[in-house]
């Protein structure tokens, strides 16, 4: 078979992970060339094939990663300075963006490069050979990588809306008019990825207890919380703005069987909350990745701690985020004159999950009381708001030396979102059932916060609303969250602040502002990405359906 240049990229991609490969294989001049079927035809490569397409999975500090997205909302501020940390929040703040020069500008080839991995291999499955010592590996295989297409048809569509469908593999070099895709609409697309989570959650064990080596698989408990997540999206304002009921109807029934599965096959809440972030192995977390490593530039502990514990001080939580969190004794916001808030100790009683994931001033860190003013001031032209995250971190890492560090896994879905998502589904579709209260309780409960009893579904609201931002605080849901949402050009278009500590030993506190955040709401323009630049060229004059996104 002759392997055309496009998918040559794809099978090179995969030789270096071929280790496993007969050894005529290894033994091949350079200038040979492995084809689709020996590739295909060995159930070893095929895996490793596989492997590849998982890749592109989000990670904290990658483009459009959770840490990047955080700073583009009202979670994070970016720590500007002089070697500009990240520009790709930046560029979401001011506006700046273009259909030439935009964040996660990439990814529209990235992810379509790994749809076309996918359909790569659904076309030759039918060569692949069973494994007698696996019956059901190439069965899974084919589950894996249906998922992981609707996974990034799903990437692709809440950041550009519509999207071409491509389900097959497509060679422009055999028929050049292919490449002039349309963009199907986004119900097509939302019946083609719940389609695509379908398939691949029959063929799915519901997780790997018994091969604890292929954790971080795709999984049939995946699957359906990825659909969860989908049809909620799909239910939510931005993509439903005549608020259909059958959309939530929909959403309740898939958030309800994915946290069903989820619980019936062993995942719980972690006693303590921060758990689930610094074990590597949490019965919490559903699906997770490697975290970055601990040291140097792009490593988990170097990035985030303050600069007195050895860190750059490079992710600063922001003053609206520290605010969402209630106090603990009344479960009440700080703005309620019954909560028990002390604006002389804005720190103190506060909700337990606020102390886990975020370090503040004069907060005990590594042995020492943290210091704005001191050991932790910012570099010389840094912007920041003086909170630090503690999410992730270990306090028994020491940057200095260079120890202490463990292993921990980035998280991509965890039990208490299931919980959250339902809730959330819900409300929107039957208003204040008990079933709504109880599943936002079973997450507080974890935390010991009060109980929640709502009575009036838009009070409800925005109270699982509030729950989602302090409980997946710097997960990556923020961005999206207050996008499907439609209220995005409110909150990302206003001042964010940050804390200011006056005097010692009975300190007092100001709020300075630390930057104005720009959301161009013209057309509904920031609430997509545009097409790059380059995808418009390519179809100009040669198919009228395939359009730039308004405002772009």
């Amino acid at each position: 078979m002759k392997i055309t240049s496009i998918t040559k990229r794809f099978i090179w991609l995969l030789l270096p992970l071929c280790c496993a490969c007969n050894k005529n294989f290894l033994d091949r001049k350079p200038s040979d060339k492995i084809t689709e079927r020996e590739v295909f035809k060995n159930i070893e490569n095929a895996e490793k094939f596989v492997n590849v397409i998982y890749q592109s999975l989000p990670n904290m500090f990658k483009p459009g990663g959770a840490w990047i997205l955080g700073s583009a909302t009202d979670e994070t501020n970016q720590s500007i300075d002089a070697s500009a940390s990240y520009p790709d929040a930046g560029s979401f703040n001011n506006s700046s963006m273009s259909p030439s020069a935009f964040p996660m500008q990439g990814q529209w080839a990235e992810f379509f490069g790994k749809i076309r991995s996918c359909n790569l291999f659904l076309s030759n499955y039918d060569i692949i050979p069973n494994d007698p010592n696996y019956p059901d590996r190439k069965t899974r295989l084919r589950g894996e990588v249906l998922l992981l297409r609707g996974y990034y048809y799903f990437q692709l569509m809440i950041r550009w809306g519509k999207v071409p469908l491509l389900t097959d593999v497509q060679n422009p070099f055999d028929n050049p008019e292919d490449i002039y895709y349309k963009r199907n609409s986004i119900d097509e697309v939302v019946a083609q990825i719940a389609s695509d989570l379908d398939a691949s959650a029959a063929l799915l064990p519901a997780g790997y207890d018994q091969r604890p080596n292929n954790w971080g698989r795709a999984s049939k408990t995946i699957a359906l919380a990825l659909k969860g997540r989908l049809l909620l999206y799909y239910a939510s304002p931005l993509y439903n703005p005549t608020n259909a009921g059958p959309r939530w109807a929909a959403a309740v029934t898939a958030c309800r069987a994915a946290l069903d599965t989820a619980l019936n096959n062993g995942y719980i809440l972690n006693a303590k909350y921060s758990d689930a972030f610094t074990q590597y192995f949490s019965r919490e977390v559903i699906w997770s990745r490697p975290a970055p490593g601990a040291y140097r530039d792009g490593g988990l502990d170097q990035e985030m701690n303050p600069r007195g514990a050895g860190g750059y001080g490079n992710i600063n939580p922001l003053q609206e985020l520290v605010d969402a969190y209630e106090m603990k004794a009344t479960g009440l916001p700080i703005t309620d004159p019954a909560s028990g808030y002390n604006p002389l100790e804005p720190y103190k009683g506060r909700d337990k999950r606020f102390e886990e994931t975020i370090l503040f001033p004069g907060a005990m860190w590594k042995g020492r009381a943290l210091d704005p003013n001191g050991a932790d001031a910012p570099r010389p032209g840094q912007v920041i708001s003086n909170y630090w995250p503690r999410k992730y971190l270990l306090e028994n890492v020491n940057l200095f030396n260079l120890t202490g560090a463990t292993d921990r896994k980035w998280v991509l879905i965890r039990l208490a979102e299931l919980y959250l998502n339902y809730a959330e589904a819900l409300n929107e579709a039957n208003g204040p059932v008990g079933d709504v209260n109880a599943a936002i309780n079973a997450v507080r409960s974890r935390v010991d916060m009060p109980n929640y009893n709502g009575t009036d579904r838009d009070k409800i609201r925005e109270k699982i609303r509030n729950e989602r931002r302090v409980e997946l605080a710097l997960e990556d849901h923020r961005f999206w969250d207050v996008r499907r949402w439609n209220i995005a050009h409110i909150v990302d278009n206003r001042e964010v602040h940050g804390v200011k500590v006056i005097g010692q030993g009975n300190v007092t506190y100001e709020y300075p502002v630390v930057e104005k955040r720009i959301f161009n709401n013209n057309q509904n323009r920031d609430y997509w990405l545009p097409v790059p630049q380059n995808e418009i060229d390519k179809v100009a004059g040669r198919n009228s359906e395939f359009k730039q996104n308004t405002g772009w």
